[in-house]
């Protein structure tokens, strides 16, 4: 038992170190990440002006009032930072420089590796981000109601949760680099998927109700929407119970078929020096 306990200290220490190696070097590319974060915040911005203008009087739309669409998109804003991956890109890009075989001597597993990669890339963008974050809030503050939200442990076991999903999902998309010649077609095909079924374009509330069912059963939701409604008090109790119960189902699976992907693709990897 002690020798147990020691090697997960040991594994856990060693995690901690690359953890904080791979900060560092993201804080280094720290231009690159304001440009991906405006890039990702204007739009995010824009629709909430859309939207109040739509209202045009109205006390709500589909259930939305003027505050709560407000809210929305500073919060799924707020959570696409930490919550949303785009792994695939990296890794698709070591397997067809062949760098991928650096990682196939080393102890650290691959999954692992990339696992740390972008959880220090993602508490960078959040970091980057608040400053934004508080600018939003001031421009939007006549909107902004400061009660009747749910922060507590449901909520941030939804954040955690969905990113994780987020995570092997997109990096079981780069792993189809291995058995594809070109894969960025998927990956647009994917884009073009998630901003709708995440929630990140529009509230999933006001999506045709057959699409809105279609998008309580894949993976999309509870990437970014899920926790967002936990958030924001639009799902009850049970309708929590069955969403975690779908995202731990979906994040087995996921798990299942990154560890296919990887075990069946290296039969086919070949690289400068393998």
């Amino acid at each position: 038992m002690k020798a147990g306990l020691a090697r997960v200290r040991r594994r856990a220490r060693a995690y901690a170190t690359i953890f904080q190696v791979l900060l560092q070097d993201s804080l280094a590319y720290r231009g690159q990440a304001v440009i991906w974060l405006l890039t990702d915040t204007v739009p995010a911005l824009v629709l909430p002006l859309v939207w109040l203008a739509a209202f045009n009087g109205r006390p709500a739309i589909q259930g939305f009032e003027p505050s709560q669409i407000v809210a929305y998109y500073l919060l799924v804003m707020s959570l696409t930072n930490f919550m949303v991956s785009h792994v695939q890109w990296d890794v698709s890009n070591e397997i067809k420089e062949g760098r991928l075989s650096i990682y196939l001597t080393r102890p650290l597993g691959y999954i692992v590796f990339q696992f740390l990669a972008n959880l220090s890339w993602r508490a960078m963008r959040t970091l980057l981000f608040l400053p934004i974050l508080a600018a939003a809030v001031w421009l939007f503050r006549g909107y902004l109601r400061w009660e009747g939200y749910e922060y507590g442990l449901v909520f941030w076991g939804a954040v955690v949760l969905g990113h994780l999903l987020s995570f092997l999902l997109t990096y079981s998309l780069g792993l189809l680099a291995l058995f594809l010649v070109q894969a960025r077609d998927v990956y647009n095909f994917y884009y073009m998927l998630a901003g709708i079924l995440t929630g990140q374009t529009i509230p999933l509330a006001m999506l045709p109700p057959w699409l809105r069912g279609a998008a309580d059963f894949l993976p999309f939701r509870y990437t970014l929407s899920f926790a967002a409604e936990i958030f924001l008090g639009r799902v009850d109790g049970p309708a929590i119970e069955r969403g975690f119960l779908v995202a731990v189902l979906w994040l087995a699976g996921l798990a299942l078929l990154a560890r296919l992907l990887w075990r069946t693709g290296l039969r086919q990897y070949t690289a400068v020096g393998i």
